[in-house]
């Protein structure tokens, strides 16, 4: 099912029906003897997920129980991650080769070596990893399906969408106040969570949301992109077979392209947070109560009235009721009774006090 809350479904409700569909696709794609990559991919999507959900939720299920359930998923999520890593620099390295016609060179010492690791480990996550990964997931769903709700309807959302928001903004002000690897890692973080966020929330108004899913989710492509580059970059720096100059070229690659990368997202992801807080929380708030008042109305009959008739059968219809009315009164014409003026015109009436002023 879609990875939102249903809009008149109860707020509890929904986060377990999501939290448990999440576990039982993450600990599906671990299942069998072995795990390719594309399944251990997927898994780490689901927890992901799993924990943007449980962000949202902090507040209500309490913050300190929140913090060591998204603790726990993101240490299972790095115990499958290493393969992925490694893969990830191969990909990183083929995209900077096509930007960057001296990159081949620059970069050849360190693929040589990761390939040669790569050699030497297996292609799929092996049995006994993926067994105790499936372990963890399903003794982390048992804690998380017995977690309490302290609020209902919005309420339960509003403070994890709120810190999650305000350390998006202060997470942009960092990083192009001081732009280190570290703090662009914290917004791509932010971005990664306000992306899934609004997803969850994105049958309130599902054209509003989407915009805010599809701007985040593009700018956490590119963000992505820039870590990929400062694990890069580390692993030149702390590569034993590279000379200093050779270092010292593939990583200023990795810097030319990042600086592409920030500028490229620097006013888009400060137009997406450009709302203050507050605001931000309030509109949401009212996008989801009256998203509410207006869903059951999604699958009713139109309540727009049909359009005008044709001039021939309007003149049809109203000969159809005078030929009526005749046959009822004794063949009398009906049309002859007709008063030449409008009947509210034939008498004065003192209006009633208008509601609005009384």
């Amino acid at each position: 099912m879609p990875y939102r809350f249903k809009i008149n479904e109860p707020v509890e409700k929904g986060f377990r029906r999501i939290a448990r569909e999440q576990f039982d696709s993450s600990i599906a794609e671990l299942a069998g003897p072995t795990a390719d990559p594309k399944s251990v991919h997927e898994c780490r999507k689901s927890i992901k997920r799993l924990r943007a959900l449980i962000r949202l939720t902090a507040a209500t299920i309490g913050t300190k129980k929140a913090r060591r359930r998204t603790k726990a998923l993101g240490e299972i999520g790095r115990l499958l991650s290493a393969r992925r890593d490694q893969t990830v620099m191969f990909e990183t390295i083929e995209k900077l080769a096509q930007e960057f016609p001296e990159a081949g060179a620059a970069f050849a010492p360190l693929k040589a070596t990761l390939t040669a690791r790569a050699g030497n480990q297996p292609e799929r996550l092996d049995a006994e990893t993926a067994d105790r990964a499936r372990g963890l997931l399903g003794a982390e769903a048992k804690k998380i399906e017995r977690l309490d709700f302290k609020h209902q309807g919005f309420a339960a959302l509003a403070g994890g969408l709120d810190t999650s928001y305000r350390k998006a903004r202060k997470a942009i002000a960092y990083a192009y106040d001081e732009p280190t690897d570290e703090n662009f890692h914290e917004l791509r973080k932010a971005v990664q969570w306000h992306w899934r966020q609004m997803a969850l929330l994105a049958r309130a108004w599902p054209d509003e949301f989407a915009v805010r899913v599809n701007a985040s989710r593009e700018l956490s492509q590119w963000l992505g992109d820039d870590h990929d580059l400062a694990v890069l970059a580390a692993a030149v720096s702390a590569a034993p077979d590279m000379t200093d100059e050779q270092k010292e070229a593939a990583i200023s690659i990795c810097r030319r392209q990042q600086q592409v990368l920030r500028a490229k997202a620097e006013f888009r992801v400060k137009r997406l947070f450009s709302e203050k807080t507050r605001a931000f929380i309030k509109r949401a708030a009212a996008y989801w109560e009256h998203g509410r008042a207006l869903d059951p109305l999604v699958d009713a009959p139109s309540l727009v009235p049909p359009g005008p008739k044709p001039a021939d059968a309007v003149r049809a219809d109203a000969n159809g009721r005078a030929d009526e009315r005749s046959d009822e009164r004794g063949g009398e014409p009906e049309k002859a009774r007709a008063s030449s003026k409008p009947r509210l015109a034939t008498k004065s009436v003192a209006s009633a006090p208008s509601q609005r002023r009384a």
